[in-house]
């Protein structure tokens, strides 16, 4: 499968809390770039659902992000995807692509460029 990503990909980790059904839930966010994340949870929103994430950056930033699921990956499709479906080696979450980001974000993204 070919990679459709036009940005660059970087690997740091940090928590992200989204609300889905008036619950709030939590996830680790990364492979970060300027248009998209992925959230490891084991809460995903369905495909195409929009919603605000609360991304809880290093050095006490907050970043609001207004976000779109474009890929869901449960355990269930690992099996198809010929992935190992245990909780430690399967990604389980979204990928979304940013629709809304605010300056504490895309500082995080320059500190990340280095």
């Amino acid at each position: 499968m070919a990679n459709k990503r036009n940005d660059r990909r970087f690997k740091s980790r940090c928590i992200a809390e989204f609300v889905l059904d008036d619950k709030v839930h939590k996830g680790i966010a990364s492979d970060f770039s300027l248009s998209g994340m992925f959230i490891r949870t084991h809460y995903p929103p369905v495909l195409d659902s929009i919603f605000d994430v609360k991304l809880f950056l290093p050095y006490g930033k907050l970043a609001v992000l207004k976000v779109k699921v474009i890929r869901v990956i449960k355990p269930s499709m690992g099996k198809v995807m010929g992935i190992p479906t245990t909780a430690t080696s399967t990604k389980i979450g979204v990928g979304v692509k940013i629709l809304k980001k605010d300056q504490d974000y895309l500082d995080f993204i320059r500190a990340l460029l280095g």
